[in-house]
């Protein structure tokens, strides 16, 4: 071969091998472009997300996967388990999230953040406060992880933590909507009201499509007994979210409570509607039902809505209530023994089944799970009332008389109207 033939084949080699450092170096920039893409997905502001339930899990997931088609990298790979991970969480996916990173042995602060989100959203606070404690000379700038900490505080009852975890970030006066929510809350579990309906007012306010800071504002409202204010910011929270059952449920639940039973029955309705799975919207229906003396209907709701949630205790212990109201002692049984076996310690339970059995004549029985209601509940006069009718029967005066005192003590009034 000729000298030049050689020099053409050796500049083709370096045209071919130029091209291709080339089409490679390309293909390494998309797929860093793409990386970077997803990276915002997965560390947005928190005024976009303000929880990480709230991250774009798998948008961020397709865009890894493409970048890495174009370049492989083993940290990619990891941000990729990352992504699905956060995917699987924000569907309510919890053990597919939890192998997903512990299959990858991640340690990035991210993935241990999210075992600690899903940890608390399996109600394990305790085991996602260990894991938090691991990243805390690392994140201790990032209100994301504030607000998952105050999360985690509140959840073991801590408000005081709770406050501590957020106020950092909203020294200056301003601040996230986030971050004010979870202070109102932080507030409220301490019994500052006041602090805390200004901060979740404040949250609401500067988050105008969201409606947690609302129904939490409705909840303290309404547990403070200010119904009117507490219809109010559900009512504004069922217009931001149409479909939000909390809304219409707290909304129903205050308008029963003040008298307007039409209004009630229309709100109660529209969350049964949107929640038609939850247990709840059909328990305050049939509250209504019994408060206009219709049991048929209450005996089918609360019959539904124990169905629905068989766990529901309060389901259990107002259908046996019921029940008894309608005379059928027999069936009243098992369902006060199903509530007390979802929540051993509810007085309410006890004094109904103690009713229900000296219905039937079992006195020891009734005496037994009345004395547990009066233990459990000091304030209630209802089950002294129910042992002073227990004794009276057995023929002990001494015991009825003092059962009378008892009652007496806790209402006078009540106490009275019975001996009479």
């Amino acid at each position: 071969m000729s000298k030049n033939a050689w020099m053409g084949v050796l500049v083709a080699a370096v045209v071919v091998v130029t091209c291709a450092f080339a089409v490679r170096a390309r293909r390494v920039e998309q797929a860093d472009e793409l990386t970077e893409r997803a990276l915002k997905l997965l560390h947005p502001p928190l005024s976009e997300a303000p929880s990480l339930r709230d991250l774009r899990g798998r948008e961020a997931r397709e865009l890894l996967e493409q970048a890495q088609t174009f370049s492989e990298s083993s940290e990619r790979s990891e941000l990729i388990a990352l992504a699905r991970a956060a995917e699987l969480y924000s569907k309510g996916r919890y053990e597919q999230a939890e192998r997903t990173l512990r299959d990858t042995a991640l340690q990035r602060v991210e993935a241990l953040q999210l075992m600690a989100a899903i940890e608390l959203a399996r109600g394990q606070a305790a085991k996602a406060n260990q894991i938090l404690t691991r990243t805390a000379h690392k994140d201790a700038g990032d209100p994301r992880a504030a607000v998952l900490r105050s999360d985690v505080a509140r959840a073991l009852g801590r408000g005081d933590l709770a406050l501590s975890s957020v106020e950092p970030f909203l020294r200056d006066g301003e601040g996230n909507a986030a971050l004010y929510e979870r202070r109102g809350l932080a507030h409220a579990l301490l019994g500052q009201r006041t602090q805390a309906r200004a901060d979740l007012a404040r949250a609401a306010e500067l988050d105008r499509r969201g409606v947690s800071a609302l129904l939490a504002l409705g909840r303290l409202n309404r547990e403070q007994g200010a119904l009117s204010e507490a219809i109010l910011a559900f009512h504004e929270a069922s217009q931001r979210a149409p479909d939000e059952a909390e809304a219409w449920l707290g909304a129903g639940v205050c308008r029963a409570a003040l008298g307007d039973t039409v209004a009630a029955r229309i709100d109660l309705e529209r969350a049964a509607a949107a929640a038609p799975t939850r247990a709840e919207p059909l328990i305050a229906l049939a509250d209504l039902d019994i408060a206009e003396r219709d049991l048929g209907h209450a005996l089918r709701r609360y019959r539904a809505a124990a169905l629905l949630d068989k766990k529901s205790a309060l389901a259990r212990i107002k259908l046996a209530n019921t029940l008894m109201r309608a005379g059928d002692v027999a069936e009243a049984i098992p369902e006060y023994r199903a509530a007390l076996a979802e929540q051993p310690d509810m007085a309410a339970a006890h004094n109904g089944l103690g009713a229900a059995l000296f219905a039937q004549g079992e006195l020891a029985a009734a005496e037994s799970e009345l004395k547990s209601a009066a233990e459990l509940d000091p304030k209630d006069p209802h089950p002294w009332l129910n042992l002073a009718r227990v004794y009276k029967r057995q023929g002990n005066e001494s015991a009825e008389e003092a059962a009378l005192e008892l009652a007496r003590a806790r209402d006078p009034a009540l106490a009275l109207a019975d001996r009479r």
